[in-house]
């Protein structure tokens, strides 16, 4: 069965010109100077995806990076997204971080619309005697595709939904992966994995998540236990965990250890797991965002966001800590996002350092959108203010007949208001209606402050309701700012109060106003 399998490997080899012609599409592009191109696995289909291609020009391994295979798994796909800048050294490496892009848009973890025997994806790949051929046409367009690539190693990068080390599942369920590198004591080194062991488990401080080691190799028939048992070549699947944990710890962890196993490749020369986005001296066609995924950040309002800045193609999000807001992490982003939660617990959670690092790093130049809670942060109102734009907010406490004392910046739940945009704001979000109901929060109700050393802000949208909770709310919000921009230094700064990342058909607002106020001399 391994012989005939051989057999169909050189036949696939000799007829991939037709592959790539009716499948992959192999005429590369240039994605970032001459370094980084891309191709499309499955061109023209409705589930193509990117395969990003990095030469050194230099002789090396061939080392294949994949996410994305389960849908409900992102930060293997967002990981993989960022390892593709990596600055190799030799040999050639090439990243595929969305494989099951339908999956993905769909937080599904299997492929959408597949029939039963299909539905997983990484049940699909060749394993003697049980799959002579890939099945599908996802799995078989990928696997052709390192066919013909013949890797010196393998990396698939996936998320378990419970800690190995600690899940006590209920009888009849296995336990879960997370936590782990699955791997084959008989084709990997045991001294690289140690080491990528080390590097995950220096960012846990808990022992019951920590990783563990799984040698007895991948689950028969996925696509790391096809490159093992039929190319004969290494391959490991990585597994962080999706629960208790955002998606920047989880990135963090898949990449220390791939940068980690690529150092010990010798394809790097320098540790990178905090390599997000390609110098700043290359020629760069993207948009790259920082957005703020901790502490105080609604985990719903981030995942608005994200989704709104996936869905521009200029744009590529990455997700950050708290402890990540280093000026050293922000200077290889464009504009930082903050979205909607808790202005005081962003704050906090960033620190006094952390928030100069914010400032300065708007100040030369970068960009900056608060969006609700990122807009309480960047005013210039209160202690823990970032004072990065001239906003006033409208605060304290008032005397409610009958009820006491009550915070006039709360005005209760989820609200559809009227807003209605500038002229200038027309021009920053063009193709939107001037005037529309937009999803509201108690995001905060701004006028100047006259804050030392701050600008006047330019008014981009208008307030034409408002939201009332008590007695002397009212007449505060209607007519008042919605939406403000102003300069801090070099730098741009966007504060919006609604929510126009969760109004339906007016999401696009979001990358309109990163592209408004990024460095990047092309948008």
């Amino acid at each position: 069965m391994i012989h005939s399998q051989l057999l169909r490997w050189l036949w696939f080899k000799a007829l991939l010109w037709l592959y790539s012609i009716a499948h992959v599409g192999f005429g590369q592009h240039s994605v970032q100077a001459q370094e980084l191109t891309s191709t499309l696995l499955g061109r023209g289909t409705h589930w193509q995806t990117p395969i990003y291609i990095q030469d050194s020009g230099v002789d090396g391994p061939t080392v294949i990076v994949t996410g994305g295979i389960h849908g409900n798994e992102p930060a293997g796909s967002r990981a993989a997204q960022q390892i593709k800048h990596w600055p190799i050294r030799k040999g050639k490496l090439i990243v595929i971080p969305k494989v099951n892009v339908a999956a993905l848009a769909a937080d599904k973890r299997y492929t959408p619309g597949a029939e039963d025997s299909l539905r997983d994806l990484n049940r699909n790949f060749p394993f003697p005697d049980i799959h002579d051929s890939p099945k599908g046409e996802i799995a078989t367009a990928l696997w052709n595709y390192l066919l013909d690539q013949d890797p010196d190693w393998l990396f698939d990068l996936h998320e378990g939904y419970h800690f190995n080390i600690s899940h006590q599942p209920p009888p009849g369920k296995d336990k879960s992966v997370g936590s782990t590198i699955i791997c084959d004591r008989q084709k990997q080194s045991g001294v690289m994995t140690e080491r990528m062991l080390a590097s995950a488990n220096d960012l846990v401080t808990r022992p019951d998540r920590k990783f563990l080691l799984k040698e007895r190799g991948p689950k028969r028939t996925t696509l790391a236990s096809a490159v093992i048992h039929v190319l004969g070549k290494p391959a490991m699947i990585l597994e962080t965990t999706h629960q208790f944990q955002r998606i920047p710890v989880r990135t963090a962890q898949h990449r220390a250890m791939m940068s980690t196993a690529l150092v010990q490749i010798g394809m790097l020369d320098k540790d990178c797991a905090n390599v997000f986005a390609p110098p700043k001296s290359s020629s760069r066609d993207i948009i790259y965002v920082a957005l703020y995924d901790d502490t105080g950040a609604s985990e719903n309002g981030v995942a608005n966001l994200t989704k709104a800045f996936d869905a521009d193609a200029k744009l590529e999000v990455s997700h950050l800590s708290s402890d990540q807001i280093k000026a050293e992490n922000l200077e290889q982003f464009d504009v930082v996002v903050f979205g909607g939660g808790s202005g005081s617990k962003e704050a906090e959670a960033i620190g006094v350092e952390g928030a100069e690092v914010v400032r300065n790093f708007v100040k030369n130049g970068g960009g900056y959108i608060g969006v609700c809670a990122g807009a309480y942060l960047c005013s210039a109102h209160y202690t823990w203010s970032l004072n990065l734009v001239d906003t006033h907010v409208l605060t304290g406490k008032r005397l409610v007949e009958g009820q006491g004392e009550k915070s006039m910046w709360y005005r209760g739940k989820v609200t559809k208001q009227k807003m209605q945009l500038t002229e200038e704001g027309q021009k920053v979000f063009a193709g939107d209606a001037a005037i529309f109901d937009v999803k509201y929060q108690n995001g905060p109700i701004v006028s100047p402050r006259n804050f030392p050393g701050l600008k006047p802000y330019t008014v981009l949208s208008w307030f034409r309701s408002e939201k009332v909770l008590y007695p002397p709310q009212e007449g505060t919000m209607v007519n008042t700012p919605a939406i403000v921009m102003g300069d801090y230094g070099k730098g741009k700064v966007i504060s919006i109060s609604p929510h126009p990342e969760a109004t339906d058909n007016y999401e696009a607002m979001l990358p309109s106003a990163v592209k408004a106020v990024s460095r990047n001399p092309k948008f």
